[in-house]
């Protein structure tokens, strides 16, 4: 059995849905933007097999979440990956503090730059 990674974000949409159900629309997007899509957007940038599937995965997060919702979180986010979503701000400061997450300029400026991308492919016309 081959596994076609390429297609994982048919699975994530479905885990979005569900944690929009029970922990929200912030969670749901944290998770799905905030993290899986951001994954998604590097892994096309080498990937053909990625990048050939990420306008299907751009529109079905169309159909998950409002266009207000995709733009109110766009414009609130502070953080991605993993812990961007589920870590208060206090937490997220201890553990930097205590060296239990990495970070760099040349991270922070990437993790800008994928974001303006996800930014242009969902919400084209706030350019």
């Amino acid at each position: 059995m081959t596994i076609e990674f390429h297609l994982i974000w048919k699975d994530q949409c479905d885990a979005a849905r569900a944690i929009k159900e029970q922990y929200g629309v912030q969670q749901a997007l944290g998770y799905l933007l905030g993290e899986k899509l951001v994954n998604f957007v590097r892994a096309a940038a080498s990937r053909p097999e990625f990048a050939a599937e990420l306008p299907n995965f751009v529109a079905e997060i169309g159909d998950i979440f409002e266009p207000h919702e995709v733009l109110g979180y766009l414009d609130s986010v502070k953080r991605i990956g993993a812990l961007g979503h589920v870590c208060s701000d206090e937490e997220h400061e201890f553990l930097r503090e205590h060296g239990a997450i990495e970070e760099s300029p040349v991270t922070g400026a990437e993790d800008i730059l994928i974001m303006a991308a996800i930014r242009k492919m969902l919400v084209p016309e706030a350019e």
